[in-house]
Order: C-alpha cells, then structure tokens, then sequence
C-alpha cells in the first residue's frame, strides 16, 4: 500500500469514527403532553372554614402540559415542561442530568424537591384525581400533601442534587440543595434547603417487576425571614432579610405496593416534622411557609396518606371501548399540631376509574372532608370530582 493509499485510509478512518461519536451525542427528542379537565361540585357545613355563598360548582382545566425530553448520548438527560392550565403559564421541571458513570448522576435546574412517594408519582396516573384536599368553598384546611407543599418540603424548586444506583437497581439514593423559594421563584435569601431520600425494591414477581418497594425522606428547609410586609398582618412579604432565617425539619417513610398492572396497588406515606400555621405563614407568590420573625410559633404536624386500587382488565376485541376498570380507595389523616386537640382532618375519597385506553382515563370521585370549627363542632365539606384525561 503507498503513502497516499494509507493516508486517505487513516483520514476516512478518521472522518467514520468522527461522525460515529457526532451521531452518538445527536440529541434524541421525545415529546409528551397531557391535558385534565374537570367538573367541581361541592356542599358542606357553614363555618369559618367553609363558605356556603361562593361559587360551588366549576369545569377547569386542571393540568395542561407539555413536557420535551432530549437525550445526548447514553448519559445526558434535559427535561423541560411548562404548564398552561387555566391561562397561568408556568415552568414545572426544567432540569439536566449528566450521568458520570452508569450509577453516578448529578442533576442542575427546577424539579421536585425528593419528598412523599405520591408526590413523586406523575399526575399522570393520580388514583385519587388529586394528590391534597381541594374543595371549593372550603378554606384555611389541608390535607398531607398540602402541608408538605405549602411548607417547601415537597414540589418544585430549583437546586442540584447527585443521585446514585446500586448494583443491582434495586437501591436508590438522592441527596442535594434548593433554593428554598419554590418554584421559578429566585432566593430572597442566602440559606439553602437540604433534601436526601433512599429507596429500595424489597420485593419483586416472577417477571422481576418491583412488588413492595420501600422509601425514607429527609428535608431541611429554609424559612425567610420578613423584613416588609404588604400591610398590618398580611399574609404577603414584600422583601425578607437576606441573611436571616430559620431551618425546620420534616421526616417521611412511605411504601408502594404493586404497580400499575393488574391487581392491588397501593401507596402509603407518613410524614412529621415542622409546621408553620397557616394564619401565620408569610408568602410571595409560590414563595410560602416563611416567617415574620425568627422566634414565630412552629408546631409539630403529623400525617398518613394511604391510597389503594385494584385494577381490572377487561376482555375482548381490541376494538372495545372500555379497556380497565379501577376502583380506588384514598383516606388522608393530618394534625398539623400534635400539641392542640379538634385540629385533625380526614379526607376519604372513593374513585372510580375507567381507561378506554392506557392513557385515556375518566376518573369520577367524591372528596368527603370531616373536620372542627373554632369551637369544637364537627363539620365536614364534600366535593364530587369528575376528571377526564389524556396523555401522549
């Protein structure tokens, strides 16, 4: 072979491996979307929580979204999705994940603070159509899920996180920093609040699918502390000190049963730790939970979240129009001060599902919410839920 022979042969040897390794960081991009209507009813006790005068029965767009997954090479991951509901534009996740090794990644951008399983499960597939308590009319209440967002323990925010899987994928590890200010929201000040959770699959069937799988969170969260507020005794914070603060505290183990495949399946949260009253949290925008001084009132709250279904496939041609039937169980117990009696609430919600397709769903339920006025009576509000959705 003469020099110029191998020459070109060296350069075109070049210029494949070249474009082999240019095709192999390509971005690859997916994308989804999702939209849930819903229709609203509801009825209750008259009290200071619940006003029996305003508007009882609504159809919204509950979640309207579009989500754009782009994949560079085998270990670069970018999410983004904003959320158009109801003309509110907002960012939801807008985060990238570079894996530095196949069990090693380290994550930058808004995502879901790793707090509460049924919070971590996509909206997507809500056995219960909400996560919280939400009740038209009813105001001042909350169910688990409620307090762990309005506190910064759960949802969105922005920070970093590293996160690492072992061996055999069957144990799981997240740990990172966040602003503390929620979501798209910049930090008012200079504290940071800390997250970690572990996971593990205990339990899997024949096909290696995970049967119990088992979690545990930590959050640290950072409560700015109001310089201005919008008036005497508002609720609003105009501007916070940017070096003070105060760190609260928030434990969680949950477990999740099953899947979504036919059969039981199951989640179970529990969370404690610190709670801001709702008459004295302070909030700009999606801000909230912070303090008007660092020695206000913080109590201890305690909560359990269980929710069940057992799902149904039906049988058939193809071209049959209903395809699983889901009936669904929720049961949500919160006291948001462990040291005050008559401030528990508990939220049952039965479901029916019905899938005329993997992922087109009609979800028809009743929220029952019992709970006590100021006084000691018993109350209880409820809100029948019809939600029909689709994804891609």
């Amino acid at each position: 072979m003469s020099a110029v022979t191998r020459t070109v042969a060296s350069l075109a040897g070049t210029i494949a491996a070249a474009a082999t390794a240019a095709a192999a960081q390509a971005p690859t991009i997916q994308v989804q979307g999702r939209i849930q209507v819903h229709y609203r009813l509801s009825s209750g006790d008259s009290s200071g929580n619940y006003t029996p005068t305003q508007v009882s029965n609504v159809f919204e767009v509950r979640r309207l979204r579009i989500q754009t997954n782009v994949r560079f090479g085998d270990n670069i991951n970018l999410i983004v999705q904003p959320s158009f509901e109801m003309a509110a534009l907002r960012m939801r996740d807008a985060y990238l994940r570079v894996g530095l090794n196949p069990r090693l990644g380290v994550t930058l951008g808004q995502e879901k603070s790793p707090f509460q399983r049924y919070e971590l499960n996509s909206s997507n597939n809500l056995l219960s159509i909400e996560r919280g308590l939400r009740i038209l009319r009813l105001a001042g209440r909350e169910g688990l899920n409620d307090l762990l967002s309005a506190n910064g323990y759960a949802s969105h925010d922005l920070g970093a996180f590293v996160d690492y899987v072992g061996p055999d994928n069957k144990v799981t590890v997240k740990v990172g920093v966040q602003n503390g200010s929620r979501e798209s929201t910049p930090d008012v000040n200079n504290a940071k609040s800390f997250f970690g959770r572990a996971t593990a699959i205990v339990m899997t069937n024949a096909d290696n699918q995970p049967v119990l799988q088992l979690g545990a969170s930590f959050a640290s969260r950072d409560r700015a502390i109001c310089q201005t507020l919008a008036g005497v005794g508002s609720p609003t914070c105009n501007a916070y000190f940017a070096d003070s603060s105060k760190q609260t505290t928030a434990f969680g183990v949950d477990a999740e049963w099953g899947g979504f495949r036919p059969g039981f399946h199951v989640f179970v949260d529990f969370a404690t730790g610190d709670n801001v009253p709702i008459a004295t949290r302070k909030a700009t925008g999606r801000n909230t939970g912070n303090l008007d001084s660092a020695s206000a009132p913080i109590t201890t709250f305690m909560g359990l979240s269980i929710v069940g279904a057992y799902r149904i496939n039906t049988s058939g041609p193809d071209t049959r129009i209903i395809k699983i039937f889901e009936p669904a169980l929720r049961i949500d117990y919160l006291d948001p001060d462990t040291d005050t009696g008559n401030d528990q609430g508990v939220l049952i919600t039965p479901v029916l599902n019905v899938y005329f397709a993997n992922s087109v769903v009609l979800r028809a339920g009743l929220d029952f919410y019992s709970y006590k006025d100021a006084t000691g009576t018993s109350r209880s509000a409820r809100e029948i839920k019809v939600s029909w959705q689709a994804n891609f």
